[in-house]
């Protein structure tokens, strides 16, 4: 599969082949569990679901966007949320708004969570519990 690695360890947008198996994920990004974050349109992002909390010392932002700690691929998504080839010409686009992160210098903020415990597990303990947490994750922010 074709895919556009932010590689921040060397700062460079590449386009590489990719097999669509979460193992070559992990080994290409350098991670053990990955979150996918949607870009719009068809387009996702695969980065380290624990960046923030390892110990990362690069990273990237794209455009305005929340820093994100290590590397990351982008590949597109088909109807069904499977992954699938990402033009070549949307890497263009990407290479002219990543901005590389030195973290040693200016690390990102780290995450936000927001805490609640849940009493039972009927729908209106879920909600109430739900709720709660989003108050507790503004309170911290």
């Amino acid at each position: 599969m074709r895919a556009i690695f932010i590689n921040a360890v060397d700062r460079k947008v590449e386009e590489v082949e990719i097999e669509n198996e979460l193992e070559a994920f992990y080994s290409k990004i350098g991670c053990e569990m990955i979150q996918v974050i949607g870009l719009g349109d068809n387009f996702v992002m695969i980065v380290d679901e624990e960046g923030k909390l390892r110990d990362w010392k690069v990273g990237f932002r794209l455009g305005a966007g929340e820093g994100i700690a290590g590397n990351a691929l982008i590949v597109c998504e088909t109807p069904d949320e499977d992954f699938t080839d990402c033009p070549l010409l949307y890497g263009l686009v990407i290479k002219s708004l990543v901005q590389f992160l030195d973290l040693e210098k200016t690390p990102l903020p780290p995450p936000a969570f927001g805490f609640a415990a849940i009493t039972d597990l009927s729908p209106a303990s879920i909600e109430k519990a739900r709720a709660e947490a989003l108050r507790d994750l503004e309170q911290h922010r």
